[in-house]
């Protein structure tokens, strides 16, 4: 098995084809809109992100050579009043830049993600865009997502505001259009996933329709005799999901639950149990052949860590909770009845704790409450008048039924911001390395696998990778990739420069590293061990340049390690890092040691020569014809 899954990830990542060398000045160019979404700037204006795929340059070099192989994503203006659609061929005059590099090493790497989706790289329109043909194709796809984006502006209209906002991510999958201090409530309140087509709002629309079906055909005298209601009610509501993930845009984590709930179906119309661990691994098998780079991403992560706590815990739980709902005290009823709900979101928060600390750096301590109030909401309230809405469409009447969702959304967001706004509602703690993480999912594996008293055992890996990252050594200074900002971590604050308006992606990036708050280095003066003078820092025996500057007298006196982010001079011999070096060599982070030495680590050497590691200056492979003879 481990054989077949090297194979599987080895021919998943060369089977796609190369980056390509996009220009580095701004290019018209020209391309089919596969995909249109709304996002949301940080200004709270909005701007439309299309999707292109076919795109050809027409610029330069680039005239009359093929269209590229990998799609693009380009941000038109905020007052573009260009209103593209899936088909539609859409021409922009953009300035395009390759997927960044991680800005850490060993951290997010945007260049395999994006090489595994398919994507060129990033672009934002400098003119108006112009649609060239109107509805030139687009397969069943384009069709789709054009659908979508209608479903969301008219959900939108019916129910302006945030809660209309969240209403078209959860029914159509509109992401980008809900506002950032929003989803920072819900993200520190441990209700994120509400903001996302994940598994809960398959599972809660599956049960609607298998519970009206079920209705339905008991309600009939002659149905019931001839039709077995359970089974239909399964197959009918496996094709409502099946519907629900096509319209949201197939996510990864809807894309596992309806695996799941196709296994379960089949279970059903088998007489076999249609919820076990062999479910879900068969369900999980599946999905890491089809998408073996899943493995390394969040959503595959968090799905299965929380499927596997859920279906393990209750299986243990199963005779107490039993005996609980059938006991003659009418109180114990009433717990066990109370208590499932509680247990499911301890067992499923529980288990993608950590997950949440290697993707995120954050605890969340107050998830447990905040999803105890706001799950069974959107379960008996929001979601069914959700799907109300959509079959009142035809009619144009969906504002009956979105009026009332909206108002179940106003108390979730309510709710959101009242446990953002707890003490400690957000904590942040270094991130959980990919070594820990993995301890992580084997101490996992251990507890949910084994029975009786041995499988306690697994909890041991499971307390040690939550404690490995104050085991390991963290990183004492890190620079970023473009040599435009540097952080020291002193008096346990991170301390940022130069300016006072740090890069936002970097530094939540090296926050998640570190889990410390985030501060400035100061023009002068000394903060902890680190003292700033003229655009220079001291930090022991390392001297941090931020200012470009000549070389000073006295300045290399004592030096163990120079830091020149803007200049590309050094002391004689001393080490350094200059711009040039973090243009070849990416991210760089230096540890510290217990003899008091220095150990540095760049972005290129610990990524190595996978096939999305870009070259230097994210150069990618020219978009040009093979010569017709040497």
């Amino acid at each position: 098995a481990a054989a077949m899954g090297v194979l599987v990830a080895w021919g998943q990542a060369w089977r796609m084809p190369p980056f390509p060398d996009l220009p580095r000045r701004a290019v018209h160019l020209s391309g089919q809109v596969t995909g249109v979404e709304v996002q949301r700037l940080a200004d709270g204006t909005q701007a439309l992100r299309v999707v292109l795929r076919g795109a050809r340059l027409e610029d330069g070099i680039s005239m009359g050579m093929p269209p590229l192989r990998r799609w693009l994503s380009v941000r038109l203006r905020a007052d573009d009043p260009a209103r593209p659609m899936p088909g539609d061929t859409l021409r922009v005059r953009a300035l395009l830049s390759p997927p960044a590099f991680p800005d850490v090493p060993g951290g997010y790497d945007a260049q395999r993600r994006a090489w595994f989706d398919g994507l060129a790289g990033h672009g934002r329109a400098l003119e108006r865009a112009t649609i060239m043909s109107v509805q030139a194709g687009g397969g069943a796809a384009g069709w789709l997502a054009g659908r979508r984006q209608v479903l969301a502006a008219r959900i939108r209209a019916a129910l302006p505001g945030t809660e209309g906002d969240i209403a078209a991510t959860i029914m159509v999958g509109a992401d980008g259009v809900v506002a950032a201090p929003e989803r920072a409530a819900y993200a520190d309140a441990g209700l994120a996933h509400l903001l996302a087509v994940a598994g809960l709002h398959l599972a809660i629309v599956m049960g609607l329709v298998m519970v009206a079906l079920r209705t339905a055909l008991a309600l009939s005298e002659r149905a019931a005799l001839y039709w077995p209601c359970r089974q239909i009610a399964a197959v009918g509501a496996l094709l409502a999901g099946a519907g629900y993930v096509l319209l949201t845009g197939a996510h990864l984590p809807a894309q596992r639950s309806l695996l799941m709930a196709g296994l379960a179906v089949m279970a059903l119309l088998a007489g076999r149990r249609p919820l076990s661990l062999r479910a879900l691994a068969v369900a999980a098998t599946v999905l890491m052949v089809l998408n073996p780079e899943g493995v390394a991403e969040l959503p595959l992560q968090m799905s299965v860590a929380a499927v596997m706590a859920l279906i393990a815990g209750f299986d243990a739980l199963r005779p107490t909770l039993s005996g609980w709902e059938h006991d003659d005290v009418w109180l114990r009823r009433v717990a066990a009845r109370l208590a499932h709900p509680l247990v499911a979101s301890v067992l499923a928060g529980g288990a993608c704790l950590p997950v949440g600390m290697a993707h995120f750096g954050a605890v969340q301590p107050w998830f447990v409450l905040a999803n105890l109030l706001a799950v069974p909401l959107m379960s008996v309230w929001i979601m069914p008048w959700g799907l109300a809405a959509l079959s009142l469409m035809p009619l144009g009447l969906e504002k009956l039924a979105l009026v009332p969702m909206g108002w179940g959304l106003g108390v979730v967001t309510w709710l959101a911001h009242l446990v953002a706004g707890l003490p400690a509602a957000r904590i942040g703690v270094p991130a959980i390395g990919n070594a820990g993480l993995a301890l992580f999912f084997a101490g996992l594996c251990w507890l949910c696998l084994w029975g009786g008293r041995v499988r306690l055992a697994g909890l041991a890996p499971i307390m040690l990778a939550v404690l490995s990252p104050w085991l390991v050594a963290r990183p004492v200074i890190m620079l970023a990739p473009d040599g435009r900002m540097a952080g020291i971590v002193t008096a346990g604050r991170l301390l940022t420069g130069p300016g006072a308006h740090p890069d936002p992606f970097v530094l939540r990036e090296w926050q998640r590293v570190t889990g410390l708050p985030a501060g400035v280095l100061p023009a002068g003066g000394t903060v902890g061990n680190v003292a700033c003078h003229a655009g220079v820092c001291r930090m022991g025996n390392v001297v941090l340049v931020l200012a470009s500057r000549p070389p000073a007298p006295g300045l290399c006196r004592g030096v163990g390690l120079l830091v020149n982010l803007p200049g590309t001079w050094g002391c004689e011999g001393v080490p350094s890092i200059g711009r040039f070096d973090l243009w070849r060599n990416g991210a760089y982070a230096i540890y510290p040691q217990p003899d008091g030495g220095l150990v540095v680590r760049t972005d290129r050497a610990m990524r190595g020569a996978r096939p999305w590691v870009m070259r230097p200056g994210g150069a990618g492979l020219p978009n040009l014809p093979l010569a017709q003879a040497e």
